[in-house]
């Protein structure tokens, strides 16, 4: 279903325009809407504009945590975030009600359309998903929130926020509701197009839902019923390798020791590109069994993602435009398994690296680009004890992120070697200061050079999967149903099962970083932390985190006032009563 949203007709985006910080009422002159509420194509268009609302890569939030940086700060309040540099005017998170007005603009008209009752029951199940999701993204920043179900009038009275609790269950409540409305799967074609919202998305943000709101036992029910339902699964890959994927698998084993630890090189080769491709070219479609919950695009100047490649990518990784505002820190390497899946690398100090790095880089930074291929294809290359970091770890790391001298035949520039310049980012603000870069969700074929048009898994099986299994945990103990579920991510990604005997309190702190590594660059992370608790935000969010070179790339400081962020000085002027009503948000 490749949606219409790409002008989505005048009236619809006039009507939900006056304005993102207020709540949003509907102004004296509004365009009549007599003309438009009549018929199903009516009502298509406009459920179009809610589904054109729905956020897609959520990476912005990950750099307000220990897992990725933006050095840009016309892009976002990230770094001020990192550091508690946080206030009402200069606050972080979109107080907005533009997608709640577009659902409640659907749900009041949408009965003036003649067309199938069952259909249009049905989609108003969808816009109200629509509604759930902003509401849920909003209490996620600022707790108490007012529940609008309806268009205001241009003259209402300002409406107080409503406590958190009440805002919750409203969320909880209005996805069960739905998901026994909406159908398990759509038959395709107009006004039934594969890709529109299903029962099973609605239980799935459901249970994302309930996770964050530490409700465990509803998280569970709804994520499990998604797991019942048989109708979604990991994506892997069932065809031979590429030859791109070929190359890189011969100069994997520099980087593994198969034969000497016992490694089955072709499962975790083929569980590294299936974790890598599943976000790439035709495998990026709702027809993905992983996809739970979809965003397209439809590759034109009005629908598509500049993020997912221009943003995330240096100028050296680029054929057009690189602008590395996003980019991994060591912390987030620090955080994956070594090769065996359970223990961790052994941490060395910033000047221990600084040092190693300085080593590898002296013999590295004048060659020429083919002794530079060279020199990174030959064993000499992990003699050094910097590469020794690289060694052996978990297999989502090398297709998540580039880290110096490692290959990608698949870039979007082709073979490509990983060269990060220390002195660079004192000249080019387009290339990583972290020296990292990401690979992960890379859109290797850009659209229009700038952007990606592949569809995008704003809810995807895995995260089902882990969010049954932390459910669980804490609602039973560390079982074989926790297992089974963690363990059909390891299978997908060649890496060995979980270890069998863990105590509780040691499995929720080993989920914890499982589920860190599985949706790195996904944007859970700063809703993880902050449901985790002070203990576990002051342990990751605090202190310095550095660059290979030793330099400091962020000194983050954390404060228990970033669990919420301030209502924006725009909301308060044009709402007194939230002046008055500047509590923690509970």
């Amino acid at each position: 279903m490749k949606l219409q949203i790409n002008k989505i007709l005048a009236l619809l985006v006039l009507a939900a325009f006056f304005t993102a910080c207020d709540l949003e009422v509907v102004p004296p002159a509004e365009i009549s809407a007599e003309s438009f509420w009549e018929t199903e194509k009516d009502a298509w268009y406009a459920l179009n504009s809610c589904y054109s609302s729905m956020k897609a890569m959520d990476i912005w939030d990950e750099m307000c945590t220990d897992n990725a940086h933006s050095h840009k700060p016309w892009e976002g309040n990230f770094e001020l975030v990192q550091q508690n540099g946080i206030s009402t005017a200069a606050t972080y998170g979109d107080y907005s009600f533009e997608s709640i007005r577009l659902a409640n603009n659907f749900l009041k008209n949408v009965d003036n359309c003649e067309m199938n009752e069952n259909i249009k029951n049905r989609m108003k199940a969808e816009a109200r998903f629509f509604r759930a999701f902003a509401y849920l993204e909003m209490t996620q920043y600022y707790g108490k929130v007012a529940i609008i179900t309806d268009l205001m009038t241009y003259n209402a009275e300002n409406v107080p926020r409503d406590p958190v609790e009440k805002v919750r269950s409203f969320i909880l409540d209005e996805l069960e509701e739905i998901s026994k409305i909406l159908p398990e799967k759509y038959s395709g074609g107009y006004m039934n197009e594969s890709g529109r919202i299903t029962r099973y998305g609605a239980l799935a943000l459901r249970a994302r839902a309930a996770l964050y709101f530490k409700n465990y036992a509803e998280a569970e029910k709804s994520a499990k019923e998604v797991m019942d339902s048989g109708k979604h699964s990991l994506f892997r890959m069932t065809g031979a390798l590429d030859d791109a994927q070929k190359k890189e698998a011969l100069e994997m084993d520099l980087y593994v020791d198969f034969n000497e630890l016992g490694i089955d090189k072709e499962k975790f080769i083929r569980g590294m590109f299936s974790y890598e491709t599943l976000w790439q070219k035709e495998n990026a479609s709702p027809s993905n069994p992983e996809y739970v919950v979809t965003r397209e695009y439809m590759a034109d100047a009005n629908n598509y993602d500049w993020s997912r490649y221009t943003y995330m990518i240096p100028m050296s990784m680029s054929i057009h435009h690189g602008y590395s505002s996003f980019e991994p820190m060591q912390d987030l390497v620090d955080a994956y398994w070594k090769v065996d899946g359970k223990t961790m690398q052994n941490r060395i100090s910033a000047d221990q690296r600084a040092e190693d790095f300085k080593a590898i880089w002296n013999h590295a930074k004048d060659l020429s680009t083919d002794d530079y291929k060279l020199f990174a294809t030959s064993n000499e290359l992990m003699t050094y004890n910097y590469m020794k970091e690289f060694k052996n770890r978990d297999s989502r790391l090398y297709v998540t992120l580039m880290f110096p001298f490692k290959g990608w035949h698949g870039s979007p520039k082709g073979e490509f070697y990983y060269k990060w310049d220390p002195s660079v980012i004192d000249r080019n603000g387009n290339e990583s200061w972290t020296g990292f870069s990401y690979r992960k969700m890379v859109s290797i074929n850009p659209w229009d050079r700038f952007g990606s048009s592949d569809d995008y898994p704003t809810i995807r099986y895995a995260e089902v999967l882990l969010t049954f299994a932390e459910a669980h945990l804490m609602n039973a103990s560390y079982d074989s149903d926790v297992r089974a579920a963690l363990n059909e991510i390891r299978d997908r990604c060649g890496m060995p099962e979980i270890p069998v005997n863990l105590t509780k309190e040691q499995a929720i702190e080993f989920l914890r970083n499982e589920r860190r590594i599985e949706l790195a660059v996904e944007g859970h992370r700063y809703d993880d932390v902050r449901r985790y608790g002070s203990e576990y935000c002051n342990k990751h969010l605090n202190g310095p985190s550095y660059a290979p070179d030793g330099s400091v790339v962020i000194n983050k400081t954390w404060d228990d006032r970033l669990l919420l962020m301030p209502i924006p000085t725009g909301a308060i002027d044009v709402n007194p009563l939230l002046k008055d009503d500047q509590n923690p948000g509970y």
